[in-house]
């Protein structure tokens, strides 16, 4: 004879009083000690070693979002092993691993670095991704959506045939995109128009390719945007057209947002020239409510002015003095 079990067993009653169960009746448990055979032990403690290994592979815990663990080289056996990119991601780096890094940097730096400035007019373009992250959550809104529209130069014109067509340059972040359209669609003679648009952005210098970073300028059109509308201008003309007229749209972030109550709301921020630095719109509800919509845009702007205080790297305006 081995280990004794317990036997439970259990029989239904009538409900007294006291009882409340819907169904009118009460259970009551009986319990006895049971003998247990010596081979029936071994094979319920077998069973409960397996269990434990078991809830040992079933349990363990997803990699951390965070931590101050360090770890050595990375075994090749790990690449592609889910969760394993994941834990590699949250190492937080010791204070001789932060120095070669550094020291890494630094090796890849030709010349003088650029200096460290807060913002010159207590508010930044740039930091209008920081800024809604941090404003959001101040007016109880989560961010649903966020887009950034490249500045785009746009001519409306006829071509000698008296057909209404359109000639756009989008300055996007590391590239400048031309397009030509007729009302009807495109053809021949819009590719050929798009074809001279990009021989002449490719032979101004320093006009392809000049990042958004570089772009602080480019809500004046009497600097970039001047510059394109020429172009567009001239490649009309040149193709027998004739231009009716001509405008300039400076680059603006388009964010879509979500209140508690499900209703959604939006900001549009433009960026401006000189001081003025950018302009922001706010909308709140599908019908409009002024309160939440200027609670949402005194937050993003008081966001904004607080990230201005964090230096940042300032480059040489690529446009010269103002």
């Amino acid at each position: 004879m081995g280990f004794e079990s317990i036997e439970f067993s259990y029989y239904r009653t009538r409900s007294s009083a006291s009882v409340s169960e819907a169904n009118g009746r009460s259970t009551i448990f009986a319990m006895r000690w049971k003998p247990v055979s010596s081979r029936a032990c071994l094979t319920i403690l077998s069973a409960g070693v397996w269990v434990g290994f078991a809830g040992v592979g079933c349990t363990s815990q997803p990699p951390a979002s965070a931590s101050n663990q360090v770890l050595g080289d990375r075994p090749e056996s790990g690449v592609g092993v889910p969760g394993s990119d994941d834990r590699w991601a949250s190492v937080t780096l010791d204070d001789r691993q932060l120095d070669e890094v550094r020291r890494i940097l630094q090796s890849t730096v030709t010349g003088d670095p650029p200096p460290l400035e807060a913002a010159a007019y207590g508010i930044r373009f740039e930091d209008v991704p920081r800024a809604i992250l941090t404003a959001a959550p101040e007016v109880e809104m989560a961010i649903t959506s966020q887009r950034l529209n490249p500045a785009v130069a746009t001519v409306r014109f006829k071509d000698g045939g008296g057909r209404l067509g359109t000639a756009k340059l989008e300055m996007r972040r590391m590239s400048t995109l031309a397009s030509v359209e007729f009302l009807n669609g495109v053809d021949a003679a819009s590719l050929r128009m798009q074809q001279a648009i990009d021989r002449a952005v490719h032979a101004n210098d320093g006009f392809v390719g000049r990042s958004t970073d570089d772009r602080r300028r480019s809500a004046t059109v009497s600097k970039e945007g001047a510059e394109a509308i020429e172009i567009l201008e001239v490649a009309v003309r040149e193709s027998g057209g004739t231009v009716e007229a001509s405008e300039y749209d400076p680059e603006r972030y388009e964010i879509g947002l979500l209140m508690l109550d499900n209703q959604p709301a939006r900001l549009v921020v433009r960026r401006e020239p000189g001081s003025a630095v950018l302009s922001w719109k706010a909308w709140a509800e599908t019908f409009g409510d002024a309160t939440k919509a200027e609670a949402l845009g005194a937050a993003f702007e008081a966001a904004l002015r607080a990230w201005a205080k964090v230096p940042r790297p300032v480059q040489p305006d690529p446009f010269g003095p103002a």
